[in-house]
């Protein structure tokens, strides 16, 4: 069905409240997953998968090199105010049409019908993409981290090797995949919120709880750690010292180039609306848990900034470190104790692993939406919910095995690995940037359908403003994409070169060739879109 009304027709306002599941049926889908998420433990599931100030612990050598400690600040803040954009944009989107397939449901809604499956097809294959590398990362950052906190113990006499990095990694995914699967059912427990006893069935919820908690601790002891015990750089080295060092000629490529050690620690924060089905009053919720999640994370971030850079003391012995991660480097220069760091280092370590549980579950939900929709190979297999555990069990195990199948391109080669890794990137701006771009030329028209009569949606950002910062967002993407896929250092080598954008390439054509040559199109329609009357 056409997704655009007539000038001439009005929407009629509703009657009575819609409820979540009434929402839900308007959009096309029926109620199959237990909503058991409150806004607290989907604020906790985004800061955890976004994990900011823990990620740009172990990605700050690239900024540093490309322009010292004032390019890591002023980056930072680029990116923070460039992710402010971007969050606002996809929440009003979201706010509109929650459902979990995010992003490919809403170009579906916003675009033409001459060429709505298409264009949100290819959005949910990028996406999809995306969310398993970026999902992939804090695992393979939480399983070397393991392999470190060895080295760091045992710095004369232990000999990291490649394939046992790869089966810490593995050992994260398996901790993952048990969570996801099981956690709804290991034990009935009762949280405590504002001093009353609050009995919940879910172990997720409890467990997202405490890792936001984890999250929050573990911060304001690192910073009070590397705050007080020590030396000091000058303001001077850190916001005025411009140091090139990345052998790139021009001063102003390179600082750009630096921008990937602060726009990935922003990745993830589209987590909660692939769990818009899982939450009451998505409407709201989803929206808010966006927006407040890179608000939280962003302040903390800054501060963990601002204090690793007066604290870091002589780069160079960090990133020559036998230990491979310049943050435990620093810890153990610090506090001179091996034990305390390993302490810090794993607190760190552990929300790499709660990041890869939440990822997990955000992008199986997504796939199992597109599997749903009929945008996959055996969708009818894979869009199966187990009636007993109320999660899509067998697409937490595909997105589990493709990671896992990660793993081994990297015991082949470092280099063809974190290729795949930039891809996150990449991907993920890419999925952010499709829905931002249609509602720009589209979903602000007078004339543009408001999906199945539900209205604007609860976050609604105006015509001037939305219009303002849609573009602002857009332009946002367009330049963290481009310079994203920069090699980080000059001259370039097969070793070092990035190869973000052939890996990136190869998905989108091994996702054509299915689409085009395979059936995908003819089985992929879109998402079920029907006029509910009534809501």
């Amino acid at each position: 069905m056409n997704t655009f009304l007539e000038p001439d027709i009005k929407a009629a306002a509703p009657e009575k409240p819609v409820s979540d599941e009434e929402q839900l049926a308007a959009l096309g889908h029926v109620q199959e997953l237990r909503r058991e998420f409150s806004l607290w433990s989907i604020v906790c599931l985004q800061i955890s998968l976004m994990a900011t100030w823990e990620a740009l612990s172990s990605v700050v050598s690239t900024a540093l090199t490309n322009g010292g400690a004032p390019c890591l600040f002023y980056n930072y803040i680029i990116a923070l105010v460039g992710t402010i954009f971007v969050v606002l944009s996809l929440g009003e989107i979201a706010s509109m049409y929650p459902t979990a397939g995010g992003q490919y449901h809403w170009v579906y809604c916003l675009t033409p019908e001459s060429y709505q499956a298409t264009a949100a097809w290819f959005t949910g294959w990028i996406s999809i993409g995306g969310q398993i590398v970026f999902t992939a990362s804090a695992a393979f950052a939480a399983g070397l981290q393991l392999q470190a906190l060895i080295t760091l113990n045992h710095l004369d006499t232990y000999v990291p090797m490649r394939w046992q990095g790869m089966l810490f990694y593995w050992l994260v995914l398996a901790y993952s995949t048990a969570v996801n699967i099981f956690g709804s059912k290991i034990l009935p427990h009762t949280n405590t919120a504002a001093g009353k006893p609050v009995i919940c069935s879910n172990m997720r919820v409890r467990w997202l709880s405490e890792t936001g908690i984890l999250h929050v601790v573990a911060f304001i002891a690192v910073v009070c750690v590397l705050g007080a015990m020590s030396s000091k750089h000058s303001a001077a080295y850190v916001f005025t010292e411009f140091s090139n060092t990345s052998g790139w000629d021009n001063d102003g490529v390179s600082w750009l180039v630096g921008l990937l050690s602060t726009v990935y620690p922003f990745l993830g924060y589209d987590a909660a609306c692939h769990l818009s089905e899982e939450l009451p009053k998505p409407s709201r919720n989803v929206p808010l848990a966006m927006v407040g999640s890179v608000a939280i994370n962003g302040i903390t971030g800054l501060v963990y900034a601002i204090v690793l850079l007066f604290a870091l003391g002589d780069l160079g012995s960090l990133l020559e470190s036998k230990i491979g991660f310049p943050f435990m480097q620093l810890f153990l220069n610090v506090t001179g104790s091996q034990a305390v760091a390993s302490i810090l280092a794993l607190c760190i370590t552990l929300i790499a692993m709660a990041a890869n549980a939440a990822g997990t579950t955000s992008t199986s939900r997504t796939a199992w939406a597109f599997a749903r929709d009929r945008g996959l190979p055996s969708s009818t297999f894979f869009s199966v919910v187990n009636p007993t555990l109320r999660v899509p069990v067998r697409m937490v195990l595909v997105v589990t095995f493709l990671q896992m199948l990660l793993g081994l391109i990297y015991l082949g080669s470092t280099t063809a690995f974190n290729a795949v890794l930039s891809m996150a990137i990449l991907g993920m701006y890419a999925s952010y940037f499709s829905p931002i771009l249609f509602m720009f030329i589209y979903g602000r028209r007078s004339s543009a359908s408001t999906m199945r009569e539900m209205g604007t949606g609860v976050f609604n950002l105006g015509s001037r403003w939305g219009t303002a910062v849609n573009a602002l967002a857009m332009f946002w993407l367009v330049l963290a994409m481009v310079f994203s896929t920069f090699p980080t250092v000059e001259p370039v080598t097969a070793d070092n070169m990035n190869y973000c954008v052939v890996v990136t390439m190869g998905w989108v054509v091994i996702g054509a060739v299915y689409y085009y040559l395979f059936g995908g199109k003819r089985r992929f329609t879109g998402p079920v879109v029907q006029l509910a009357e009534g809501i």
